[in-house]
């Protein structure tokens, strides 16, 4: 018996959007691709559905917390087993935890037990396996330059809760621009390590592209510019050390706002959001932008592009 369940496409996306936020594409729990667009489509490689943790044929509800968004060859390999199953060659166990009930993966490292730190025999067993890894990070940033209106006094507050929905993040920080008067935001994601994952946040970023257009034409600021990159690092220690520093703080950044020759021009992304995303066909003949500064090796592009049904849509809002 298979444990399909059918929804309308509205509370499909809710639950999309409440497991993982705005992004345009994921992984469910068992590593499989999904596309937000692709819900229910069989003939797409992303497509999914809502699957039932507890199985409906095991008393399972329809409620939020029992219910995850997954590929559908996932759900087709779960179906209504119970405990274990396996999806795409990996074995999971549906355990309880407390009034609820949870997936656990059950290859590798368990994922059932939480630390107690108030046992001291865990925590120091803990203390004595703290192994340093030695991985290559990388790091997504978006910087932020809002010129402001006088009149909208209101606006940088409600900008800052409109980025931590957008980019589904609290990482977002707000320092002074190098332009008199305008005020510079920086959003920091570390979920960039794949090149799905890069792809997803230049999405993110052209959506903000999008508003920032209508922002504009409404008045609500001056001017908003956007930049887009990421940064390498050896290892997770390294860029916690230094990406305060180098990306937050880093004031020659704003030197790439200064280097807009077109005035339409607000969005740029770095040489490797260009190399690992779709941009890298629309910006292979594009020249990069002059750096203003030899301390770095970054390339920026232009790359001005906006969701044109989303654009359209908000025109009519008014």
């Amino acid at each position: 018996m298979n444990d399909i369940m059918e929804l309308n496409k509205e509370t499909a996306l809710r639950l999309w959007t409440q497991q993982f936020g705005s992004k345009q594409k994921a992984f469910d729990f068992s590593g499989r691709e999904i596309a937000r667009a692709a819900y229910n489509n069989r003939g797409s490689k992303f497509g999914w559905n809502v699957d039932h943790i507890l199985p409906q044929s095991r008393g399972g509800k329809t409620v939020d917390h029992n219910l995850v968004c997954c590929h559908i060859l996932t759900n087709d390999e779960k179906a209504d087993k119970f405990p274990c199953f396996k999806a795409n060659g990996v074995r999971f166990e549906i355990q309880k935890r407390q009034n609820h009930y949870e997936l656990i993966r059950l290859d590798g490292e368990s994922q059932s037990q939480e630390l107690n730190f108030m046992d001291a025999a865990q925590g120091f067993h803990f203390w004595n396996n703290c192994d340093y890894v030695d991985k290559t990070t990388f790091i997504g940033f978006v910087k932020i330059d809002i010129s402001l209106n006088a009149s909208k006094s209101n606006f940088l507050a409600r900008f800052d809760s409109f980025l931590k929905k957008l980019f589904n993040t609290n990482l977002v920080f707000l320092t002074h621009s190098m332009t008199v008067g305008n005020k510079l935001f920086t959003v920091l994601d570390y979920e960039v390590s794949l090149k799905e994952q890069i792809e997803n946040l230049l999405d993110t970023c052209i959506i903000l592209n999008t508003y920032a257009s209508y922002f504009v034409e409404q008045k609500e600021c001056k001017a908003i510019k956007i930049i887009c990159g990421v940064r390498c690092y050896p290892s997770d220690f390294d860029m916690m050390q230094k990406v305060g520093k180098e990306i937050i703080d880093n004031r020659d950044f704003l030197g790439y706002f200064l280097n807009y020759t077109n005035s339409q021009t607000r969005m740029i992304i770095s040489e490797l959001v260009r190399r690992n995303t779709s941009a890298a066909d629309k910006l292979s003949k594009t020249r990069p932008l002059t750096h203003p500064f030899s301390f770095s090796a970054d390339i920026f592009y232009p790359y001005d592009c906006v969701f044109t049904t989303l654009l359209e849509d908000l025109k009519k809002q008014n």
